[in-house]
């Protein structure tokens, strides 16, 4: 049983910050398509996954939000898509239109100029966000369903908050680099990764001891060497999956699992689908290739319904396909 919550508030009734253009929270239980609607001329879109995961087509590549990203749609930009994939998640975001010509309350008319153009110059639409996201929309949910004294001015402190937290974190993100001891164990990685891999070989390559190697790989790509291998199968799964018309079997043995029910299992554990299930729910949502899998990009590894309704609901919201 698929059960959903949707709460979502839009100006210029049920705002309590006039700058805003709507602010919401979506949870869903199952696995749903993205709905695709084009957004704003001006508006732009900020997101936060709390838990679960968002993935989409993009061209060619597959592409995977996963907890704790910050999600980015920028103005005009074709929000989630029919190619959208989301997961069991919660999510928060809220939308707003940075003035050309005047500042946004409580910022001067250069820091909300600065702002506005660093957000355009944003070339991820997702990235890992701080966990602290998460209490400042709740945060402003709650100031938003409970109008109580300052309400606005507690409101605009938290925006603000959300706004210096997410340039923050993209700004953490662009300058990351990835030292050449742990670009040659995960190239390592990648070129091996349908093989059953010795973490041991892998330290040497990188010139580490064992525990250091762990240590730091884990530091600078988010994830241990062994999880890396186990994204890096189950991307180049879903690639098959939608791409080719192999069997369940035969993908899984091509991918280095010992069997289809273990690959099954572990397929299952970081999607939340059955392989079979998954290949279902995209059939006529991939793009048409009929190319073999091949290893993926590092890029797609960076990280009865109820309906629970507040505020006034008028167009699909960002990757979720709810109102927004």
């Amino acid at each position: 049983m698929n059960s959903e919550i949707f709460e979502m508030y839009r100006r210029p009734q049920a705002l309590t910050l006039p700058e805003l253009v709507s602010l919401g929270m979506f949870i869903t239980s199952e696995p749903r398509i993205g709905g695709k609607r084009p957004g704003g001329p001006s508006e732009l879109e900020i997101g936060y996954l709390e838990r679960g995961s968002v993935e989409w087509w993009d061209g060619k590549d597959l592409e995977e939000a996963e907890p704790e990203s910050v999600l980015i749609d920028p103005p005009g930009d074709w929000q989630g898509g029919m190619d959208a994939i989301i997961h069991p998640c919660k999510r928060y975001w809220l939308r707003v239109e940075f003035p050309h010509d005047r500042a946004l309350p409580g910022l001067s008319y250069e820091v909300t100029q600065s702002m506005k153009r660093s957000f355009e110059s944003f070339e991820r639409r997702f990235f890992p966000g701080s966990p602290v996201l998460r209490d400042l929309f709740s945060q402003l949910l709650d100031s938003q369903r409970h109008s109580a004294l300052y309400a606005e001015e507690l409101s605009r402190a938290l925006f603000h908050q959300i706004l210096v937290t997410v340039l923050r974190n993209y700004d953490s993100i662009a300058r990351r680099e990835i030292s050449p001891p742990v670009a040659a164990a995960r190239e390592m990685i990648e070129q091996n990764f349908r093989n059953k891999i010795r973490v041991e070989d892998v330290s040497r390559k990188s010139g580490y001891s064992l525990g250091y190697f762990h240590q730091v790989f884990l530091q600078e790509t988010g994830l241990t060497p062994q999880q890396f291998q186990s994204r890096l199968r189950i991307v180049a799964a879903k690639k098959a999956l939608v791409h080719t018309s192999q069997s369940i079997t035969d993908i899984a043995l091509d991918l280095g699992y010992s069997s289809s029910q273990y690959f099954s299992t572990s397929f299952r554990k970081l999607v939340g689908l059955t392989p079979a299930s998954y290949r279902k729910i995209r059939a006529g949502h991939g793009p048409s290739d009929s190319s073999h899998a091949v290893a993926p990009s590092i890029d797609a590894l960076s990280y009865p319904r109820s309906q629970s309704l507040r505020g006034k609901k008028t167009a699909a919201c960002g990757v979720c396909g709810a109102m927004s």
